[in-house]
């Protein structure tokens, strides 16, 4: 209060100071200034030190002094320039702390980069029990945190000051609130009211402007005191307001006065009691909510005994006639500093008031507290841009959707320097968009005839819910600082669910959430002996959509031919059939097949097995990503297994898609991801899952005590030289003999040892490789990101040999 207040006497100080002028020596004005700062008049000392710097422009510490009276008045400017020269004429450290000044005024200017850095100059060089290290050390700390507000604004919020003259003037226009269409709001003006100064200080009064218009002193104004801070309660029956006096320089002395509408308008306003208005105490601030058993609670601003320091929050029950109780300290929200302008709104059931006690991206910031369960939720700062490097005051919400407040912002008005004074903003709450879109797995197409509901979580407020209809997408309006849950639904689809934080704000305020539901789709196989035609029961049936990866898996039953899975949601997949003594049947069911599936219904597959045979597996084509295994390397060996290299190219798909097609567009574009795409699917993917079944048969054989040699043979694509490309394909090789070895855990490695089981090889290196397959280094399209060289790039099982022992 007394700094938003002393704010209006920089014009009156500036007269005094100017008619004092002329016959003073040097000295003279110094004692003046540091007297001055004593008292803690920082605008008379910056006027005392410029005088004696007129007159010995070069004394550095004089200048470094007015720079200080400027930081703590206000004027950061003004300090920011002067302590800047400082340091940089302090060739002898003659002034240690000029660092740590320059840092405070450039935190209060929004430059917390700047800020940190002088701060650690500072302390770089301090002493470890210094009270200014330890300031600098948590200043910092506020300057982390300050930056990463306001690398995350509230975006839905829309500050702006309030018109020139009504109510904004060149001097301090604070406090204000709407009633009806009038904004009642406190402004100092000069005005003739019996001041005995010279020249006349300004005083506070209280202005009402209807509609814009111009504003006019409302009746309750004392004549002779400053008028301020009025708090109406919501039936507007009762109306409690400050009367303030100068009592120093740069302070002032409030009291708190009632007055209750009546036929005729206020009646004569009154000061509250002593147990409110403690003598030798400033009362200030007030706000008046209606309280729940049909009485008032009055929430005001003391420094008076038994609160935690500085000025505190306190609150005391009024009645309509101005009979007040016991006041009782706001203890949860207050701090050793201060804590100034409460006002609760009802709505939300919220206390927003402002506070230098707490963490803030400047000096006075906004918080809030929400009462709930009979106790005061911990407070939450207000986002930048409602709070700023400067002070924010009054914060007042008139509704849901606009608030009014007052700041010392830049774009306030300046008396004197960049000093003074505060004026009245209004914050506008933005409307926040939510559109969602709704998509069918696994093709992620869009998806019509779908019904989204919202629901705020905790449920405030009841569930919304909207049809696409012929679109996929509906379109919700919904409030920030919430928490969101989003159901998307249709018949025969499994439903979708997705939750939305509205804390962060995207830069249009538009947030766009997309729903998968997954279709209902039935699979059931039958299985048959393949010679005979007859049900074959008790088959094991898998469902392959990531290589190596079952997704399901369901015997058919000992009495049973036929099993039924859910396959919704998958691109494509393999199914295979297996039972003991049997070569396993495959079905591949690809995209296509997929997608011309209605939701809700099942597909049927027949699956066909005949006595075992290993040469009915092959051939198997399994390939390798460029240089792989082991790449830039000549060595003819390796200790990966093929499944550690194929699992590691799946996982470049899109990469390679990317890359083959960032030169094309259109349908070309379309066309060739398509080819790639379905390269990677429907030959990557489907070798590898032959390999897995051909594995796990093997041992049937092995067990029965057959020996058994797995031809191999490897190729390479024709990018590198043909001895490097010898030895990479040797390698990759190496990593199918690899595979066998390690297989369920070793399983095969008997059987190698013993030599039961045999991998012989053919390495083919480049020569094979069809002339049309790039060996270009510099276009990678194409010798490495092509179909055709990736075709290159593989090794094959060509031929099984069984002895029978």
């Amino acid at each position: 209060m007394n700094k938003l207040m002393r704010a209006a006497l920089v014009v009156c100080s500036l007269m005094l100071l100017v008619g004092r002028a002329s016959t003073q020596t040097p000295r003279a004005y110094e004692n003046a200034a540091d007297n001055a700062m004593g008292a803690k008049d920082y605008y008379a000392a910056m006027q005392y030190f410029g005088k004696v710097l007129e007159m010995e422009p070069n004394r550095l510490d004089v200048s470094y002094r007015y720079a200080d009276a400027a930081r703590q008045f206000g004027a950061y400017g003004q300090a920011e320039a002067l302590l800047q020269q400082t340091l940089e004429a302090d060739k002898n450290g003659k002034f240690p702390d000029a660092s740590f000044k320059l840092a405070n005024v450039k935190k209060y200017l929004g430059k917390y980069d700047e800020a940190i850095r002088l701060y650690r100059r500072y302390t770089a060089t301090a002493t470890a029990n210094s009270p200014l290290r330890k300031e600098a050390e948590r200043d910092i700390e506020q300057c982390i945190w300050a930056l990463e507000r306001l690398t995350n604004p509230d975006r839905s919020i829309l500050v702006e000051r309030l018109p020139d003259e009504t109510p904004n003037t060149a001097q301090s226009d604070f406090a204000a609130t709407l009633r009806d269409n009038t904004l009642v709001y406190s402004s100092f003006r000069e005005i003739e009211w019996g001041d005995k100064n010279y020249p006349k200080r300004p005083i506070s009064k209280v202005l009402e402007s209807s509609d814009g218009s111009a504003g006019v002193f409302a009746d309750f104004n004392d004549a002779k005191r400053h008028t301020a801070n009025t708090a109406f309660s919501a039936d507007g029956k009762v109306l409690v307001f400050s009367k303030c006096d100068y009592v120093s320089a740069g302070g002032f002395f409030c009291d708190l006065h009632f007055t209750y509408q009546t036929s005729a308008g206020w009646a004569a306003a009154v000061k509250l009691p002593d147990i409110v208005n403690a003598p030798g105490y400033n009362t200030t601030q007030p706000h008046v909510r209606m309280a729940e058993d049909g009485y008032y609670e009055l929430y005001f601003v003391s420094d008076r005994p038994g609160g935690l320091g500085g000025l505190d929050i306190w609150k005391a029950p009024l009645t309509l006639t101005g009979s007040v109780g016991k006041p009782e300290n706001v203890a949860a929200l207050n701090t050793p500093s201060d804590e100034v302008t409460p006002f609760f709104y009802e709505k939300d059931k919220t206390l927003y008031f402002s506070t230098n006690g707490r963490q803030s991206v400047g000096g006075f910031d906004i918080y809030k507290s929400v009462f709930s369960n009979n106790a005061w939720q911990a407070p939450e700062h207000l986002d930048v841009p409602l709070n700023s490097s400067y002070d924010d005051l009054y914060y007042a919400p008139q509704n849901d959707d606009m608030a009014l407040f007052t700041s010392n912002r830049e774009e306030s008005a300046a008396v004197v320097g960049d000093a003074c004074c505060y004026d009245i903003y209004k914050a506008t709450y933005l409307p926040i968009e939510l559109k969602t879109l709704a998509f069918a797995k696994p093709e992620e197409a869009p998806l019509d005839e779908v019904v989204f509901t919202l629901t705020e979580a905790p449920a405030k407020l009841p569930s919304a819910t909207k049809f696409s209809g012929e679109k996929n997408e509906a379109d919700f309006a919904i409030r920030r600082r919430q928490q969101y849950m989003i159901i998307a639904q249709k018949e025969f689809y499994k439903p979708d669910t997705v939750y939305v934080e509205t804390t962060s704000l995207p830069a249009d305020r538009k947030f766009v959430e997309k729903l998968y539901l997954v279709p209902e789709i039935g699979l059931a196989v039958k299985t048959f002996h393949e010679w005979t035609k007859e049900p074959l029961f008790d088959v094991l049936v898998r469902i392959y959509e990531v290589p190596g990866v079952v997704s399901e898996q369901k015997r058919t039953g000992s009495d049973s031919n036929e099993s039924k899975m859910e396959v919704g949601g998958l691109r494509m997949f393999t199914v295979i059939a297996e039972k003991e003594g049997f070569l396993p049947d495959t079905a591949v069911v690809t995209a296509e097949e997929l997608r011309a599936v209605k939701a809700g219904t099942t597909m049927y597959k027949n699956l066909f097995l005949s006595p075992a045979s290993m040469s009915a597996y092959l051939p198997i084509t399994l390939y390798f990503d460029n240089d792989q295994p082991d790449p830039r390397t000549r060595y003819t060996t390796t200790s990966q297994t093929y499944e550690q290299t194929v699992e590691r190219y799946m996982t470049r798909r899109t990469a390679f898609i990317e890359q083959y097609t960032n030169t094309l567009k259109g349908v070309e574009k379309e066309q060739a991801a398509e080819q790639l795409g379905k390269f990677f699917d429907e030959e990557v993917q489907t070798g590898y899952v032959k390999l897995e079944v051909f594995a796990s048969n093997l041992g049937l054989f092995l067990k029965g005590g057959s020996s058994i040699e797995i031809m191999v043979k490897s190729f390479a694509s024709p990018l590198a030289s043909s001895d490097y490309n010898m030895a990479l394909t040797q390698r990759r090789i190496a990593s199918v003999r690899n595979y066998f070895r390690k297989y369920d855990d070793g399983i095969f490695e008997q059987y190698v040892r013993s030599g039961q089981l045999k991998v012989s090889t053919l390495p083919l290196g480049e020569s094979a490789a069809p002339p049309h397959v790039s060996d270009d280094a510099r276009d990678k399209r194409r010798s490495v990101y092509s179909i055709e060289a990736s075709r290159e790039r593989r090794a094959e099982i060509i031929e099984v040999r069984m002895f029978k022992n």
